[in-house]
């Protein structure tokens, strides 16, 4: 009799727990740090991890069919040994979704570094010799054996890096120069490279000198590693270093060698040196012993500041597999040594107002499935890049029906210098909206597909480092078409070594392209405009503000064979033909210029557009484009905004540019 009465009241009160967490049409769970797994998960007793909250849901979301799951996360930090991972029994809805959020008000953190504490001034006399003598006294050591972490990764291997920050600022593995590049002297591998255009001696072997005696001190170090831009300057990497040679003064580079090889010249500097602890922010891992050494930024005591070392080391913190209808909303994930999230597959997934900082890698990868998206989301810090998207089928154009809006994508590309743009979007149906994409050694998007929609973004201080590039680069597919790029603000993207770099930049056979109602404010540097194209046709600049730029529209031409002969080369003939078809009546009706694409060769159409304080209006323009009401002005005191008023843009034949638009409009970061 007392077990039933027992059982009977358990019931009672399991009805209440739900009934206490649901409202009409939702479900309701708790987590907290300081919670317990045999709790019922409510807000005055929640579980204390993520996978006892999403064994719970699943079991309820099959009872109760039709109402939405919303698990709320409290305030803390969640420390993550292996990853979060959502299948398709997490799947809600359309009418009844999914959601893992912050609890209101709150900004919980999951984060894939331990704290470093054990600090202690350096003291060994035999470790003090290698340094130099002003920092002596302000170099501490810590044991990571001591604080439970046993992996050190690689210095220099993407996805193994471990990081040190103190205070959320990512500190610098000692290195010199402390900032920029060295030249190196001459390449003298044995094997000569062809000659290249830019007719300079190289060699396939990585051997070369080192000018400067200060390296001669690194002829003690257990493991140099290399960074730079050995042949072109739009192609880094890092390397090892097999031999350091006092004597001749040359360092010879492990194999692999990098395979566009290395040049009389070349940039580089060197990292993972113990002996280059030489200024405030800078540390070294000694792998052997265990041991880190820190030069602290000034006014920082160890003892009192946040000091942790990323050591999450799978591929991601959060894995979204064929789930459907799920929402992550409002939470902060922090410090892993690769990417944060990954969504595969399913439907309507969703990234929402999610703060994502200080990862290896890339932010967040959506691959394939149908209908994603990022919102309102803050990405900072990134080894490599921001959002990698894919999906949707350019061989029937069908579309993915991704997007990206109103987020924020900076400082990325700090490890992997070149190739590692805020978005990276390949496929077909992907729309780019409402965004900020802020500084980069190199690109901010690049687009490899079809009918991908750029529009009412701002994009600056980007291709800070790298050559060859632009704020937003195609490359080599002359079937990639439906690309609209409007009303976007482009700004103080000036760098570049031998070509330079364009807000917009569309290279070898990139046709098509619609660019329209853009800002392009002080772009173009070197030989290139603010709009760059290479070996391309059928593309339509119009009704776009030039203001400040070294000139609007740059042209580099191609000889008619030469265009021809691509088109009929083995590796284009691919791209046409067999990844899709271009003669199919798919895309002879979508893309009625693919019918006429032997045709007309370098030949677009640059129209309605207005340049204000620009240098020059076109470069290397050989006279063969489509030009027509293009207005060259000097700005006279007025501003940009001045020049953005539509009765003035009017006067010049210009339709409305909504500068104000541009960038997010519904961001919760925005400082």
């Amino acid at each position: 009799m007392r077990r039933y009465i027992t059982f009977g009241l358990y019931m009672i009160f399991l009805i209440s727990v739900v009934l206490s967490c649901s409202t009409q049409n939702n479900i309701e769970f708790f987590v907290s740090p300081d919670g317990n797994d045999t709790n019922p998960g409510t807000q005055s007793e929640p579980f204390k991890s993520i996978e006892k909250a999403q064994e719970v849901s699943r079991k309820q979301k099959s009872e109760t069919p039709g109402k939405s799951i919303i698990v709320n996360i409290n305030e803390g930090q969640y420390y993550l040994e292996k990853p979060i991972v959502f299948t398709e029994a997490d799947s809600g809805t359309e009418n009844a979704p999914v959601i893992y959020r912050a609890a209101e008000g709150e900004k919980p953190v999951f984060t894939g570094s331990r704290e470093i504490s054990n600090w202690q001034v350096l003291d060994k006399v035999e470790k003090l010799e290698l340094l130099s003598p002003e920092v002596k006294g302000k170099i501490y050591v810590a044991n990571l054996s001591a604080e439970g972490i046993s992996d050190f990764g690689d210095a220099t291997d993407i996805g193994k890096r471990p990081e040190l920050f103190c205070n959320a600022q990512p500190q610098t593995l000692a290195r010199w120069p402390n900032e920029g590049f060295v030249n190196a002297g001459l390449a003298k591998g044995k094997t000569e490279l062809p000659p290249t255009y830019i007719k300079t001696h190289g060699t396939q072997e990585g051997v070369f000198e080192y000018l400067d005696n200060r390296q001669d001190r690194w002829a003690e170090e257990k493991d140099i590693r290399l960074g730079g831009y050995w042949y072109w300057d739009w192609s880094d990497e890092f390397q090892k270093v097999e031999e350091l040679d006092v004597n001749s003064r040359t360092i010879s580079i492990s194999e692999p060698y990098h395979h566009y090889g290395y040049r009389d010249s070349l940039r580089y500097f060197g990292l993972n040196l113990f002996s280059e602890i030489d200024q405030p922010g800078e540390w070294y891992l000694d792998r052997q012993d265990g041991l880190i050494y820190w030069f602290p930024p000034e006014n920082i005591n160890p003892e009192k500041a946040n000091v942790t070392l990323s050591v999450f080391n799978s591929p991601y913190m959060v894995e979204i597999k064929d789930c459907s209808n799920f929402e992550l909303q409002g939470l902060t994930f922090m410090e892993g040594r690769s990417c944060a999230i990954l969504i595969s597959e399913g439907k309507r997934c969703l990234i929402s107002d999610c703060r994502i900082e200080r990862f290896g890698e890339d932010a967040i990868h959506i691959e394939n499935g149908l209908g994603h998206g990022v919102s309102g989301c803050y990405l900072s810090t990134f080894g490599c890049g921001g959002i990698v998207v894919s999906g949707g089928d350019r061989k029937t154009l069908t579309p993915a029906n991704h997007f990206i809006e109103n987020t924020i994508v900076k400082d990325f590309s700090l490890y992997k210098r070149t190739y590692e743009p805020a978005v990276y979007a390949e496929g077909c149906g992907i729309r780019i909206s409402h965004n900020r994409f802020l500084n980069s050694s190199s690109s901010a998007m690049r687009l490899e597909g079809n009918d991908i929609i750029v529009e009412y973004n701002e994009i600056g201080y980007v291709v800070n480092e790298s050559d060859d590039q632009g704020g937003l680069d195609m490359w080599y597919n002359p079937s990639y078409r439906g690309i609209v790029i409007r009303y976007n603000h482009w700004h103080n993207i000036t760098g570049g070594t031998k070509n330079g770099a364009a807000g917009v930049r569309l290279d070898d056979m990139i046709s098509g392209v619609h660019i329209h109602g853009n800002v392009f404010e002080r772009c173009g540097a070197v030989i290139f405009g603010a709009v760059q194209i290479h070996g391309g046709k059928d593309n339509l600049v119009e009704n776009n503000l030039f203001y400040d730029c070294l000139a609007a529209v740059s042209f580099s031409t191609w000889k008619e064979k030469h265009w021809l002969d691509e088109l009929d080369s083995p590796a284009i003939k691919k791209k046409i033909y067999e990844d899709v078809d271009i003669r199919s009546e798919l895309y002879q009706h979508k893309y009625p210029e693919l019918k006429t694409i032997r045709e007309g060769v370098n030949v677009n159409t640059i129209k309605n557009n207005l340049m204000v304080n620009c240098e020059e209006r076109f470069l290397r323009d050989k006279g063969v484009n489509i030009e027509e009401n293009n207005t060259s002005v000097g700005s006279n005191g007025k501003s940009l905004d001045d020049f953005c008023n539509s009765e003035l843009l009017q006067k010049y034949g210009l339709q409305s540019i909504p500068l104000q638009q541009m960038g997010p409009l519904n961001n919760r970061w925005i400082e």
